[in-house]
């Protein structure tokens, strides 16, 4: 699952508890939004989760969330072993 995926899990375990979650889960599924647009949606599902008064609801909203900044661990990770990859490559090649 990507990031895109994992959003719209948590918006629609979202929507019975903030009606904005519906809508954001519509422009997240319809639009191909950009990373950063991405993180933008996450960080106000971060509001929301902390600002959700039932605490069963908020645990598992929670649990959501963390593996979501989980993947985005793995994919900045991810991208500085395809960076240090690249270098090596072009090392190789100058070596020729």
């Amino acid at each position: 699952m990507d990031k895109k995926q994992y959003l719209v899990k948590i918006l629609t375990q979202l929507e019975p508890i903030r009606n904005l979650a519906k809508w954001l889960k519509i422009l997240v599924e319809q639009w191909h939004l950009d990373d950063n647009m991405l993180d933008v949606i996450t960080q106000a599902v971060e509001w929301a989760i902390h600002t959700t008064k039932e605490q069963l609801a908020k645990e598992k909203l929670q649990k959501g969330l963390n593996a979501l900044q989980k993947l985005k661990q793995l994919e900045a990770e991810s991208r500085a072993k395809d960076e240090q990859d690249l270098a090596e490559l072009d090392k190789m090649l100058e070596e020729i």
